[in-house]
């Protein structure tokens, strides 16, 4: 009886022990699960932050190309303008100097008009005239004189009154030159106020993409930076995972030690965890039902994102994440259940995410994001068990699970191990 007694209490002893660690570890993981809910929360704000500054920048950037090709158009107008301006000036210039010279012409025409004058009013009278006439020392010279008597004043006169009408035409032309000049000139003004707005809209927007852009490498370098002490955090997460593995075999270890050195050795005890149990559609161990696992989900089912390494945010690829197993995504009222006969191994509870690991003998698989737990830590459960209720999502309104599946310290691809 006290041999009975003594060996009860050395596995009891061995138990509590190794309990106590793992009680301890699990706070650990849960303190650093809370971490990871945080910062995943802060990655979720940024990126949506980073989206839409790209957005911004990309609106910011076509509507510079649009004002850029406005500013293009109403350069080439004030070229055209500017040309049209100094053909004008330049025809002006032309008629300024035609006027100056037939005004000139005019001048000398009216000088001799006075002289002309003057010689009519000396010959005014009839025997003035008759005496010019018959004064001339021959008869075609008295011809002359008398020819000049009657055409000399109208032919001054004609002259005077053709050039005003020349002069009257240019001015005519030359007012109207003007008139165009000054339209011309005061669209140049418009069109050269058009320009400086355009240019100062552009400025205004080049400041504005600048800015964007600044903003957008920021939040992509805290981005970066979150998803580096994510990263890190599940790192560390996976130690203590690795910790509480290696706990389990001290433990198991010690207690094997302990019955041997209480005499026991020989009699052997019943294993830990068995590999050969199973549902009706498997048999033999969970290496032997690769394959033919099943989901891990009830109802319908969608895999939102697979295994290995993906970009945080779709189209960009600089920002990669790893969440080491599959995303999937239910129905409403979707529950996690057991894919093999296993053991609950931990139950932890973050704050933001419930997880539970099952322990199948050298594997474990990870449900992740429930709403509550209906196992409890150490439980033996069976394939197809249902472990609780999954957390609906709260950007894409559906439960939806993260899965993943170890051969201890090494990840798994769930997708080469489950009936897909």
């Amino acid at each position: 009886m006290n041999r009975i007694l003594k060996i009860l209490t050395v596995a009891f002893l061995a138990f509590f022990l190794s309990f106590s660690g793992i009680s301890a570890q699990s706070a650990s993981v849960k303190k650093m699960r809370e971490q990871a809910g945080t910062l995943r929360k802060e990655i979720t704000e940024k990126e949506k932050i980073l989206l839409s500054s790209q957005k911004d920048v990309k609106s910011r950037l076509n509507n510079l190309d649009i004002i850029n090709a406005q500013i293009k158009e109403v350069k080439t107008l004030i070229g055209l303008l500017q040309n049209e301006v100094k053909a004008i000036e330049n025809e002006i210039t032309l008629y300024d100097r035609e006027i100056e010279r037939q005004e000139k012409i005019v001048e000398q025409s009216r000088m001799q008009y006075a002289e002309a004058l003057r010689r009519a009013r000396k010959y005014s009278n009839f025997q003035s005239k008759i005496a010019f006439i018959f004064s001339a020392d021959d008869f075609n010279t008295m011809v002359r004189r008398y020819r000049y008597t009657g055409e000399y004043m109208n032919a001054h006169k004609r002259l005077a009154e053709s050039l005003k009408l020349q002069i009257a035409t240019l001015e005519v032309k030359r007012a109207g030159l003007q008139a165009t000049h000054l339209l011309k000139k005061q669209s140049l003004k418009e069109q050269d106020a058009e320009r400086a707005k355009l240019q100062s809209l552009e400025r205004e927007q080049r400041k504005i993409v600048e800015s964007l852009k600044r903003e957008s490498k920021q939040v992509e370098r805290e981005l970066k930076k979150k998803r580096a002490d994510l990263q890190k955090l599940n790192k560390a997460i996976d130690r203590e995972i690795e910790r509480i593995i290696a706990e389990e075999k001290a433990a198991k270890k010690r207690a094997e030690e302990a019955k041997k050195s209480s005499g026991s050795s020989t009699k052997k005890g019943t294993p830990e965890y068995k590999e050969d149990a199973g549902i009706a559609a498997m048999s033999g161990s969970f290496l032997n039902n690769k394959k033919k696992l099943p989901i891990p989900i009830t109802g319908p089912y969608l895999v939102v994102e697979g295994y290995g390494v993906k970009n945080a945010i779709s189209g960009k690829g600089n920002v990669p994440i790893n969440t080491g197993g599959i995303t999937f995504e239910g129905s409403k009222g979707a529950q996690a259940r057991c894919i093999f006969d296993g053991k609950v191994t931990a139950v932890l509870d973050t704050g933001n995410y419930i997880f539970v690991l099952v322990r199948h003998g050298k594997y474990i698989s990870v449900y992740c994001n429930l709403a509550n737990v209906r196992v409890s830590g150490g439980e033996n459960i069976k394939a197809g068990d249902i472990i609780g209720d999954i957390a609906v999502d709260a950007k894409e309104g559906n439960p939806r699970m993260l899965f993943q599946l170890r051969e201890e310290k090494k990840k798994l691809n769930p997708a080469e191990w489950l009936k897909m």
